[in-house]
C-alpha cells in the first residue's frame, strides 16, 4: 500500500512540474540536475538589444526549471569574439552568441558574403530558423564540436569613415579600411576601391582615432555610436555584410544535459531568435539617429553608386563557390529574392 500511494504521488509530481515548466520528459524535479551555464557574447554593448535577449532567454530557462538551471553571463569584458569561439569548443564556455571563426573552417566565409542579404526584409527570410543558414550551420557546427541552437543577425554592417564621405570606387582611392580577420572582407573592400588593412576589432577605435586607417567595415550603428562616437563622424550607409552570429552549445556538454533541459533551452532561444529578428532594424535606426544627434553624417549613397558597389562585391562570390558549394550560393540566392 505505502509503495503505491508513493507512486501516486510521484505521478502527481511529474504532471504537476510538468505543467509549470514544459518538461516534456516524466521526470519530477527533485531528479534532476542543477546546472549553471556559461553564456556569452563577446562584442556587443551590455545595453544592445542582443545582451538584453541573451538575460530575458537565462531568466525564462531558470523559470521553467525553477532554478535548477542558473547561468553566468559574460559580455565584452570575456576577451576577443574569435577566443570565445575557442572557448565555447573546449567547454570553458558552455554557450555562445558569436560567429564563426573562417581560419577554422573556409566553409564558414559563407556567413560572411558580402550582400548576402541587402535589406531588412531580406534579412528575415534568410535568419529566419529553418533556412539555408541553419541547414549548413547544423551541418558544419557539429563537426566542430558545437550544437547548433540556429542562427542569429547580429546586424547589418555598413561603411564607417573618420571624416570623408565616400559613395563610390573612384573616391574610395588611396583610402585605407580596417577589415576583421576574414577573407571574404579583404575582398569585398578592396572591390569597393579601398584599400584593406587587417586589425582586431578591440584596435579599431584606436586605428581610426590615430590615421592608421580612414574607416572600417563589419559595423552597424550600434556598434558605431558606442565605440566610435569620439573618434569618426561619417557614417555611409552601405548594408555590405551580415554580421552573421550563432547560437551554439558545446558538443559534448549538449549531449550530457538531460532531453528536458535541451528540450527547453531550444524553445527559449527560438523565442529570441523570433524577437530579435522583430526588433534589430528599430534598433539599427535608432542609434542611425543617435549618431546625428552627436553630430555625425549618416549618407545614404545614390542607388545607382550603391548598385554599382554591389555588382562590384557581388563578383567574390565566385571566389568561394568551390570552398562553399555552388548549390549552396544558389539556395541563399532563392531564399534572398523570394
Amino acid at each position: 500500500m505505502k509503495k503505491r500511494l508513493c507512486h501516486i504521488v510521484a505521478t502527481i509530481c511529474i504532471i504537476a512540474f510538468a505543467g509549470l515548466t514544459g518538461f516534456t520528459g516524466a521526470v519530477c524535479a527533485e531528479e534532476l540536475p542543477e546546472v549553471n551555464i556559461k553564456v556569452s557574447q563577446a562584442m556587443m554593448p551590455k545595453t544592445s538589444l542582443t545582451h538584453k535577449l541573451i538575460e530575458e532567454f537565462a531568466e525564462n530557462v531558470t523559470k521553467r526549471t525553477e532554478g535548477k538551471i542558473t547561468f553566468k553571463i559574460f559580455g565584452p569584458e570575456i576577451g576577443d569574439w574569435t577566443e570565445l569561439e575557442r572557448m565555447t569548443k573546449r567547454g570553458a564556455v558552455d554557450m555562445q552568441f558569436n560567429a564563426f571563426d573562417t581560419g577554422l573552417d573556409a566553409r564558414w566565409n559563407f556567413f560572411t558574403l558580402p550582400f548576402m542579404v541587402s535589406n531588412w526584409d531580406q534579412v528575415r527570410k534568410v535568419f529566419s530558423k529553418g533556412g539555408i543558414v541553419t541547414e549548413l550551420g547544423e551541418k558544419w557546427a557539429q563537426e566542430k564540436g558545437l550544437h547548433y541552437l540556429g542562427p542569429w543577425l547580429n546586424n547589418l554592417a555598413s561603411l564607417g569613415m573618420q571624416e570623408k564621405v565616400v559613395t563610390n570606387a573612384e573616391e574610395a582611392k588611396g583610402l585605407k579600411i580596417r577589415v576583421p580577420p576574414i577573407d571574404t572582407y579583404k575582398c569585398f573592400v578592396e572591390k569597393m576601391g579601398f584599400s584593406p588593412v587587417t586589425i582586431p576589432w578591440a584596435e579599431a577605435p584606436t586605428a581610426v582615432a590615430t590615421g592608421l586607417v580612414d574607416g572600417w567595415v563589419g559595423s552597424g550603428a550600434v556598434y558605431m555610436y558606442d565605440l566610435f562616437r569620439d573618434v569618426a563622424k561619417v557614417m555611409i550607409v552601405t548594408y555590405d555584410s551580415p554580421e552573421t552570429w550563432h547560437v551554439t552549445y558545446n558538443l559534448k556538454k549538449w549531449e550530457k544535459l538531460p532531453e528536458a533541459y535541451q528540450a527547453i533551452i531550444t524553445e527559449e532561444v527560438d523565442k529570441v531568435i523570433a524577437k530579435h529578428l522583430e526588433l534589430v532594424e528599430k534598433e539599427e535606426m535608432d542609434n542611425q539617429a543617435k549618431l546625428i544627434e552627436a553630430g555625425w553624417t549618416v549618407k545614404v549613397p545614390a542607388p545607382e553608386d550603391l548598385e554599382a558597389w554591389k555588382s562590384s562585391c557581388l563578383e567574390c562570390w565566385k571566389k568561394y563557390e568551390s570552398v562553399v558549394g555552388k548549390d549552396n550560393l544558389e539556395k541563399l540566392r532563392q531564399e534572398a529574392q523570394n
